[in-house]
Order: structure tokens, then sequence, then C-alpha cells
């Protein structure tokens, strides 16, 4: 599946009118630049996609506790990120006992572009997996599906625990880039968050809770402060 190719007029535009806005310009002693939580803004004809969280299915007896998975991911349309390898973000509701595998597929591709088993969470919170760890480069204008499973019966895959979100590479918008570097690491996440660069801002906004627990609420992930980082 192809996405559309932006213009570069409208993100310059709004890279423009960002940084004259008076957010932009807050200094550190400002209360905007500390105080202002990072607003997601999903992409003006964003390729369609969205999130499945991933619970235990069925009442079947099994010896260790089945946690619940989220990705970190938008709910509506697929993420973008400007990064070939970029770091995606899940949480997990507890330890998970089971075998924990990644998925990354494409359209119309019987073979998915990774599937293997990962080291599983030793405890509940965010979980991060570094693609370039593994290989892995995303091609612009391809919206994957990438998952993450507790594997519960290998024999049986209806019962494991499975979470999947969308996936789209876009090609960096030298404005926008240019804005996030020039940021103070607090601003960073918001600045792409208001580009519609999801996984980027979540990225950004990772080590910062407040900022983080504010995109992850934007999209409906309302999780336990206490595990948010």
């Amino acid at each position: 599946m192809t996405g559309k190719r932006r213009t570069a007029a409208p993100t310059f535009l709004a890279a423009a009118l960002f940084l004259s806005s008076p957010l932009a310009h807050a200094g550190p002693s400002s209360p905007a630049a500390g105080d202002q939580p990072p607003v997601y803004k999903p992409p003006v004809g964003g390729a369609p996609g969205g999130r499945v969280g991933g619970a235990s299915r069925g009442t079947f007896k099994i010896a260790a506790a089945l946690p619940s998975i989220d990705l970190i991911a938008p709910d509506g349309e697929a993420g973008e990120t400007t990064h070939r390898s970029p770091t995606l973000y899940y949480y997990v509701s507890g330890p998970v006992a089971f075998p924990t595998r990644l998925t990354i597929s494409e359209p119309w591709q019987a073979a998915p572009v990774i599937d293997l088993v990962i080291p599983s969470p030793r405890e509940a919170g965010i979980h991060r997996v570094r693609l370039a760890r593994y290989g892995v480069r995303l091609a612009r204008g391809i919206v994957y599906t990438w998952s993450i499973s507790a594997i519960v019966n290998s024999q049986e895959p209806s019962r494991d625990v499975v979470a999947s979100a969308s996936l789209l590479r876009v090609a960096a918008d030298p404005g926008i880039e240019q804005a996030a570097q020039a940021a103070p690491p607090e601003r960073r996440a918001a600045i792409l968050a208001q580009a519609g660069l999801w996984y980027d801002a979540v990225a950004a906004a990772t080590g910062q809770g407040g900022a983080l627990r504010a995109l992850m609420q934007e999209v409906g992930l309302h999780l336990p402060a206490a595990l948010i980082e």
C-alpha cells in the first residue's frame, strides 16, 4: 500500500507558523516551555490504520497470569515516523511469563518483514523495541502492521495475547527537523507531535512522564501514571 506523497509547501508553512508562535520561542524561564503538554495532531489525509489491544481470550486454565498488552500507537490512523529504524514502545500490565514475539508485516507480502522472539518483559510498565537492533529498515510510503504477542501456546495461536498497530514511514521535513533539533529536550516531543509524527514524538517524550502521559491520553491510552516514565 502506498501512502500519499506530501507536498513540501504545507509542511514548511506549518513549521513556520509554529516557529513564529509564542510557544515555540518560550525560553526555559517561561511557564509555556515546561508546562505546556504536547498536542498530537493527526496528519491531514494520513493513511488509515489503528490500534488493537491484546488481552486474554477464552476461559482456559494456565499456570501463569496473562498480561494485557497495549502498543503506544494512535487509534484511527497509521502512526508516522521519519526514521527507517524507529524505536517502538508498548505497555504490559504485568510480568510476561511466556515467550514474547515481535512481528512486522506489510500488505500483500506473505512473509513478514520480521518475526522473532524478543526478551519478555519482567515487570509491568512501558517497554521499547529498537528496530535498528534487529536490522529492520522501513521503506517510505508503506503502511506496516507491527505487533507484540505473548505466546501462550505455540500449537494454538488463538490463545496468544496479541496487540497490533499501524506504522508508516514518511519523508522528513527539513523545517520540522531543524525546529526539533534546535529546541530544548522538553520541547521536542511537542514539535514532533504537532507535526503529526507520532512515533518520533513518543520517543522524544520518553523519560518525561508528563509529556508521555499527555500523548497517550490523547489517543485513548489511559494507563497507570506510576508505570509511565
